[in-house]
C-alpha cells in the first residue's frame, strides 16, 4: 500500500529552520556539548510558546504588519541562545525579555518611517487583519495601551494578561521588585485616566 504525501505545516518548516541554525560547530568541541541539547529542544519551544510570543509582541505595541517578522526574530534569537538557560521553567520569562527588545526596535523603526513620511502622507493605523482585531474590545485596549511607555507597558502586559507575579516579572525584565510595583501602579493610573478621557469624548 502506497502512503500519501507527507503534509508539512508552516510550524514544521520554521522548526527545521531553527534547528539548522543551531548545529554545533565541529571545530569547537568545548561548545558542542553545551549546544547539542538546546538544538534538539528549539522546535518544542517554538510550538509551545509561539502564541505567547505573538500576543506579547502585539500587546507590547509591535506594528500589526511587523508582528510575524518580530516573532521570527525572537525565535531566531532563542535558537542561538537557548543554551544560556539553566532552568527549563524559565523559558517563558526569558522569551518575553527577548520580545521586549525586539518589539522596541520595531517600534523605533516604525516611528522613524512615520516621521519621514508625515509631511507628505496622511498616515493611518495599520489595519491588517490579526487575531487581536477580531474583537472591538481588544482593538480598543491595544489603542489604550499606547498611552504607556515601553517599560510600564511590559509590566502591565505580564501582570494583567499573563497573570505573572511581581517577583516573576522582576526576574523576566531584570528589574527590582519595587520597580515592578511602581511601574504597575503608574500604568494602571495612566490607563484609568485614558479610559475616563475616552468616555468623556464619546
Amino acid at each position: 500500500m502506497t502512503e500519501g504525501p507527507v503534509v508539512r505545516t508552516q510550524g514544521d518548516v520554521m522548526a527545521d529552520a531553527l534547528r539548522s541554525g543551531t548545529r554545533a560547530d565541529p571545530e569547537s568541541p568545548a561548545r558542542s556539548q553545551a549546544t547539542a541539547a538546546p538544538a534538539l529542544q528549539i522546535d518544542d519551544v517554538f510550538r509551545a510558546h509561539h502564541d505567547f510570543v505573538w500576543r506579547s509582541a502585539r500587546r507590547l505595541g509591535c506594528p500589526p504588519g511587523n508582528v510575524d517578522d518580530a516573532v521570527q526574530e525572537v525565535f531566531l534569537v532563542a535558537a542561538r541562545r537557548l543554551h544560556e538557560l539553566e532552568r527549563a521553567e524559565a523559558v517563558r520569562s526569558w522569551l518575553f525579555s527577548v520580545v521586549v527588545h525586539v518589539v522596541r526596535n520595531h517600534r523605533r523603526s516604525h516611528r522613524r518611517r512615520e516621521s519621514r513620511h508625515a509631511a507628505v502622507v496622511d498616515l493611518r493605523p495599520d489595519c491588517a487583519p490579526d487575531p487581536s482585531s477580531r474583537y472591538e474590545a481588544a482593538s480598543e485596549l491595544l489603542e489604550l495601551l499606547e498611552v504607556l511607555d515601553d517599560d510600564r507597558r511590559a509590566v502591565f502586559v505580564l501582570a494583567s494578561f499573563e497573570q505573572m507575579t511581581a517577583p516573576e516579572i522582576a526576574a523576566a525584565l531584570g528589574v527590582k521588585l519595587n520597580t515592578v510595583y511602581s511601574r504597575l501602579r503608574s500604568a494602571r493610573e495612566l490607563l484609568e485616566r485614558a479610559v475616563a478621557a475616552r468616555r468623556r469624548d464619546v
